[in-house]
């Protein structure tokens, strides 16, 4: 199996990298093949040597994180046509920032989609400008995936309440929980035995 994990940023400490850096390296130790795919913001980041780390640079500034991330997921769909292409057996993006990019490469290479949602725009209290349009995103990674899972109970219920979400297509994932990473795995194996069945 070689699973795609897609991230705004990877580094050291960072919430949604150490969440990514442990499936990662537990999939390694299963036999699977991983690749981590992110900006490059120049941050350290320390992983085991046979993860594969792509990180996408991004010489534009948008003017705020909505029209920042737009561009970037463009670059990281980019280092994934290059890199993998459709060696990908599932896609599995974190949060809004990646929905995009997660979706286009689902729809292209015609591989599963999982979206781990870490909070929602409704947890966050939906300020800004562009609350709504995030917001929309959130749904559309949440309609788009063939599975969710979010890091903790009041971010599934958002997902279900304020995303529409149907409740068997979201699962929590804890990461501060006994063996979390073997339930994503699980989780992988489960969509992969689905495409099979449909192209039977």
């Amino acid at each position: 199996m070689n699973i795609v994990l897609i991230s705004k940023q990877f580094s050291d400490g960072e919430a949604i990298s150490e969440y990514i850096k442990t499936i990662a390296e537990y999939l390694v130790d299963q036999g699977q093949e991983v690749c981590v795919v992110s900006f490059d913001d120049g941050s350290y980041y320390s992983i085991d040597d046979r993860v594969d780390v792509l990180r996408a640079p991004l010489d534009f500034e948008g003017d705020n994180l909505y029209n920042w991330s737009m561009m970037m997921n463009n670059e990281l769909k980019e280092q994934v046509m290059q890199n993998i292409g459709d060696e990908v057996d599932i896609i599995h993006a974190n949060d809004w920032t990646t929905v995009p990019g997660g979706v286009a490469l689902s729809k292209k290479l015609e591989k599963s989609l999982m979206t781990t949602f870490h909070s929602t725009e409704n947890e966050r209290g939906f300020e800004g400008e562009h609350a709504e349009i995030i917001s929309e995103l959130e749904w559309q990674g949440v309609y788009e995936s063939d599975h969710v899972l979010t890091t903790k109970e009041d971010t599934k219920n958002s997902v279900l309440f304020d995303l529409d979400a149907p409740d068997e297509k979201v699962d929590v994932v804890d990461p501060f929980s006994d063996e979390w990473p073997k339930r994503v795995l699980n989780k992988y194996r489960e969509l992969l035995k689905q495409e099979e069945k449909i192209e039977t």
